[in-house]
């Protein structure tokens, strides 16, 4: 009976006070007791009630998965996410985790989402995510996307649900974990093969693979410009990554900086061949 109540409980906070809860004291230590002894490591169905992903329902597993239970998870990212798709839009989610960014696509009116992630334990919670929500148009291709198609050697993290390329740059002191091997494509050739159809929005998030991943999508970028979100894991790469697509007519614009590892760009190309990048 408790467990039911508290899963519900958060329908109770006003949206714009669910961020602050944590800071207020004696509500905070009692919420996160009570989280911890009833709900915490216990997956649960919740369907989000706030925020772009209103209407989502999602395999919840606390404390991992806290903000999206309460609708305030990468709220800005998510609300500019949904605010860039129009109503038939194609959209790919390149790196897609659990799905969550997947549901906030499809659920802004996007026709078909193409989300892509190769870890094994990321697939299997897509794939709940997937089947909890059969009215929205997504579509789970199991890969990594970089410049090649085929097989590549990709390292499970310590945290679970993260993995990368070993050729990837990020996090290179985590080379000795899981090694498994994953397909890889890219988007280029799946374009040209007609797997896919041609992306308005992407959303990209690939674990220092941000470079490779651009490169096997240069004729995708040139020719049809889709607006683009992207977290990049390093300096360097954020450097290489705005050198590359300065080249293809982008235009580079900053929204936020989350420290020397990790930057979060957005991109959008203009009809005059321009395009904007959030970082």
């Amino acid at each position: 009976m408790i467990q039911q109540v508290l899963k519900k409980s958060v329908s109770l906070v006003p949206w714009r006070l669910r961020g602050v809860v944590k800071r207020i004291p004696l509500v905070a230590p009692l919420q996160r007791r009570l989280l911890a002894k009833f709900l915490e490591g216990r997956e649960f169905v919740h369907i989000v009630d706030a925020g772009p992903a209103r209407g989502l329902k999602y395999p919840i597993t606390l404390p991992d998965d806290k903000g999206i239970w309460t609708g305030t998870y990468e709220v800005e990212l998510a609300t500019a996410i949904a605010g860039a798709v129009r109503r038939g839009d194609v959209c790919f989610d390149c790196g897609g985790w659990h799905g969550f960014f997947s549901g906030v696509m499809a659920l802004a009116g996007a026709s078909q989402v193409f989300v892509f992630e190769p870890l094994p334990a990321n697939v299997a919670q897509l794939r709940k995510m997937i089947a909890l929500n059969p009215g929205l148009p997504i579509s789970l291709i199991e890969a990594a996307v970089t410049e090649q198609t085929g097989s590549l050697e990709f390292v499970v993290m310590p945290e679970s649900s993260m993995g990368k390329l070993t050729a990837s740059s990020f996090q290179q002191k985590h080379q000795d974990g899981q090694k498994i091997q994953v397909r890889a494509v890219a988007l280029d050739a799946l374009l040209a093969a007609g797997e896919v159809q041609p992306p308005a929005v992407m959303k990209i998030d690939v674990e220092g693979a941000e470079l490779m991943l651009l490169r096997g999508a240069r004729n995708l970028l040139a020719k049809h410009r889709p607006k683009l979100f992207m977290e990049v894991h390093s300096s360097e790469l954020a450097r290489d990554c705005r050198a590359f697509l300065e080249q293809l007519g982008y235009e580079i614009r900053v929204l936020q900086e989350a420290g020397r590892e990790v930057c979060h760009f957005h991109a959008v190309a203009t009809n005059a061949g321009n395009a904007t990048l959030q970082s």
